[in-house]
């Protein structure tokens, strides 16, 4: 149980930052280094491209612990049924499939924090990045950055909310750039939510190549990145030039982030409708290959 909810925690973190990424490009153009600022959100990616090196390990070894554990008892309880069959394995898939759900609620989770921390990280990396721009150094900046923290309301970290005023101008103002690219994010963070965990459920309803299937869930995932990088990051590109430019206004930066959140939201609860349809295909592309 410790370690599930180490696996939530840590998706809860990934989620966070891939909601916040969009949010640099903001404070890129607001201080006038986007280059900058998209450089130094590498650094904070970094630290969501370590939690995620730790939970898909964490999750894979407990989704083999589940399997083994019931295939044994499934050959105790009832020796000549098929181990899958067996009600044993039965209902360890049942519980499993709960666990990885209770995973994606934590993407959902993180993603709803990502969403109320957006203008504070908003305002906090634009002062990242004038502090970089001052002492020309990241390791400069980290302690600045912790500093902080222990200092709420001065440095570098600000914590505010959106006011009443721009949220009604993000809701109310038609946005200029047509609205299909939020839906295709909507797939597309949908499939990256669910693509490991769709693998890992499709090697335990095969697990004699268990390997295998969760290694195809990286065909679901490449298919996310193409539909984002194809669909998606070319517009919020587009609309940040024409920004940083003087050609639009800031307010349409902010309404693309904003919705593109919400999607991102969005996504995570279909990815718990998508979970076993993408699990079942996994598991039937797998039987084809071996």
């Amino acid at each position: 149980m410790e370690r599930l909810l180490l696996v939530f925690l840590l998706t809860v973190f990934i989620n966070l930052i891939n909601t916040l990424v969009r949010s640099s490009r903001l404070a890129g153009v607001r201080t006038g280094h986007l280059a900058t600022a998209i450089s130094l959100f590498g650094v904070v990616y970094l630290a969501a491209s370590f939690a995620n090196t730790l939970q898909a390990p964490l999750l894979a070894s407990t989704v083999e612990r589940i399997i083994d554990d019931a295939s044994s008892q499934s050959l105790l309880v009832e020796p000549g049924v098929s181990v899958i069959s067996a009600w044993p394995y039965q209902d360890a898939l049942s519980g499993l499939n709960g666990k990885l759900r209770l995973v994606i609620l934590g993407a959902t989770s993180g993603t709803i924090l990502g969403l109320l921390l957006i203008p504070s990280f908003i305002t906090s990396f634009s002062n990242a990045i004038r502090a970089f721009g001052r002492t020309g150094s990241v390791f400069k900046v980290i302690p600045l950055i912790l500093l902080s923290l222990f200092r709420p309301g001065s440095g570098i970290v600000k914590f505010r909310l959106s006011s009443v005023a721009t949220l009604k101008k993000i809701l109310l103002t038609r946005m200029t750039v047509p609205s299909y690219f939020l839906y295709w994010n909507l797939i597309s963070y949908s499939l990256w939510t669910a693509n490991v965990l769709s693998g890992l459920y499709a090697g335990a309803l095969y697990p004699e190549f268990r390997s295998t299937a969760v290694l195809m869930a990286s065909i679901v995932g490449n298919a996310s990145i193409v539909l984002n990088v194809m669909m998606v990051d070319p517009v919020l590109a587009k609309v940040t030039d024409a920004v940083a430019r003087g050609e639009k206004d800031e307010l349409e930066l902010k309404q693309i982030i904003f919705y593109l959140a919400i999607s991102n939201l969005l996504g995570t609860l279909f990815s718990q409708v998508i979970f076993e349809p993408v699990a079942q295909g996994l598991q039937l592309l797998t039987r084809l290959i071996s």
